[in-house]
């Protein structure tokens, strides 16, 4: 059993590779073609006692991971990606440093995260949502599936009150184009950058489709199609899937683990 704790203390020192392991398969990264690394982007220190987690990999988050005297940093969006140039600039040189300075491991997982079905920021989303998970096969990218559908069981939720939810769980105002269904019975959630996933959302009978970020012609389209289109930020919907893998980190390594917040208006 990958979820059964193997350390019955709190705050225990465990192995960097094993964590790394243990994640490489509890997220069934092999199956994904990614647009980013998944697993260990810079190696540290072989033991740790505290993990850092959060959203994006950047200088703001590692100076508070350092202060928070962290041996491994855990976050959804790593330090590369293949759009973008090798070299390394300043801007990369300065991450870089203070993570060989202070010897921290850095970890990263992209759409493993997105994806997962209990940790994954969809399914997050779904549950604080008041909406069970009715399937995994939602969104296709590069050859799997990275959104999800929900449904809500017994009586629907007005659209007004799923855009106050979101704003509440977001902590942030979304973008709503509200040319839909007045009640909400299926939800679909693509966290991140997905609004091209509203045609799909509505042709699989959904009556709102949340994501992160909204395109140019995302409300002709909304208009058009008669739906309901929710983008509470990339951000703000990609925060809940590392806060839980930290979760099942502490739960099964016993290690201490702390969530640092780094607002981000997209």
């Amino acid at each position: 059993n990958p979820l059964a704790p193997i350390a019955s203390n709190r705050n225990a020192v465990a192995s960097r590779d094993e964590i790394v392991a243990f994640l490489d398969e509890y997220l069934n990264v092999s199956r994904f073609r990614d647009v980013a690394p998944n697993g260990m982007q810079v190696i540290g220190k072989p033991q740790v006692q505290r993990i850092a987690l959060g959203v994006s990999a950047h200088l703001a988050l590692f100076e508070a991971a350092v202060a928070e005297q962290a041996d491994l940093i855990l976050v959804h969006h790593g330090l590369f990606l293949e759009r973008d140039p090798h070299p390394i600039s300043a801007r990369m040189k300065a991450r870089l440093k203070l993570l060989f300075d202070s010897d921290i491991t850095l970890l990263g997982y992209h759409l493993p995260l997105d994806a997962h079905p209990e940790v994954g920021n969809n399914v997050q989303w779904l549950r604080r949502l008041g909406f069970a998970v009715e399937s995994l096969e939602f969104a296709p990218y590069q050859g799997q599936f990275v959104g999800a559908i929900g449904v809500r069981e017994g009586e629907p939720l007005p659209f007004s009150e799923l855009a106050q939810l979101v704003k509440r769980l977001a902590g942030h105002t979304p973008k709503v184009y509200a040319y839909g269904p007045q009640q909400v019975r299926r939800l679909a959630i693509a966290s991140g950058n997905a609004p091209g996933n509203l045609s799909e959302a509505v042709a699989r009978g959904c009556d709102a489709f949340l994501t992160g970020e909204v395109a140019e012609g995302t409300q002709a389209i909304a208009r058009e199609e008669q739906a309901n289109f929710l983008a509470a930020g990339h951000y703000n919907t990609e925060r809940f899937g590392v806060q839980a893998l930290g979760d099942v980190l502490r739960d099964h390594f016993g290690v201490a683990t702390v969530y640092i917040d780094i607002p981000n208006d997209v």
